[in-house]
Order: C-alpha cells, then sequence, then structure tokens
C-alpha cells in the first residue's frame, strides 16, 4: 500500500467536526410524543371522572326529583281537567243532542230530511248549469241577420 495510514474513524469524526445529534432528537420527540399521548389520556380520565361526578351528584339527582314530581303533577291536573270536562252540563248536553240524532238518523226522519235536501240541491245545481250553458252557446242568426253583400268563404 501506500506510506499513508489510513484514518480510523475516530480521526474522521475529528476532521469533519461532524455531531449526530439525530439520536437526541429522536429521543426528544418520542418523549414528546409520549407526553401528549399520556396527557390526552390523563385529560380524558379525567372529563369521565367530572361527568360520572356530576351525574351522581346530589344536585343532579335533586332535580331530577323536581322534575319526576312536575311531571306527575302536570299529568294529574290534565287528567283532572278530562275527567271534569267529561262530567260538565255541556258534555252531558252534548251526549244527549248526539243521541237525539242518533235516534233520528235510524227513525229515519234524518236520513229522509237529507236525502230531500240533497236532490233539491242537485237539482239546482243542474238547471244553474244548464243557464250557464245557454250563455256560452252560440247564437243561430235569421235570415234577415245576414248582410246580402256579405261574401261567403
Amino acid at each position: 500500500m501506500s506510506d499513508e495510514q489510513v484514518p480510523s474513524v475516530e480521526e474522521i469524526k475529528e476532521r469533519l467536526k461532524v455531531e449526530i445529534p439525530v439520536e437526541e432528537e429522536a429521543v426528544k420527540a418520542e418523549t414528546t410524543s409520549r407526553d401528549i399521548t399520556g396527557e390526552l389520556k390523563d385529560l380524558g380520565r379525567q372529563f369521565a371522572d367530572t361527568v360520572q361526578s356530576a351525574w351522581n351528584s346530589e344536585e343532579r339527582q335533586r332535580v331530577e326529583g323536581e322534575i319526576r314530581e312536575g311531571v306527575k303533577s302536570f299529568v294529574g291536573e290534565v287528567d283532572k281537567a278530562i275527567r271534569e270536562a267529561k262530567e260538565s252540563q255541556a258534555a252531558a248536553k252534548v251526549k244527549e243532542e248526539a243521541a237525539e240524532i242518533k235516534t233520528k238518523f235510524e227513525s229515519g226522519e234524518l236520513g229522509r230530511k237529507t236525502r230531500e235536501g240533497l236532490v233539491q240541491g242537485l237539482q239546482w245545481l243542474s238547471e244553474e248549469l244548464g243557464k250557464l250553458a245557454g250563455q256560452f252557446a252560440p247564437v243561430e242568426k235569421t235570415p234577415e241577420d245576414v248582410d246580402p253583400g256579405a261574401e261567403t268563404e
């Protein structure tokens, strides 16, 4: 070989004065990544604990109880109003009138009157349509109305 010696790796590094901080940066990035992941995991756990605590709190249970009691009261008042309406004089009168109408219809009186009214209404409508149709019909001309000097086509 030649008279020159082959430099060692350490000598080459010394000559180039190259530092390789890649390992350090990779370790820092990995540590930061772990820190973010860990912090997000902790935040998620804390959020779940907070929601669980709020759900199990006495305040939420008290509000839920008040809401349940209010809904029961509302339903009771509506039910009471419906019962009172059923028992009122107006309701009794409506029931009575409905029974009378049913009796009249079943006896034929209401049915007969309904048919008579329908027949009269249909006759009137037919007459009126006839009058309307007469207004649109062409008027027939008499020989006197025709102008003798007019040309025919």
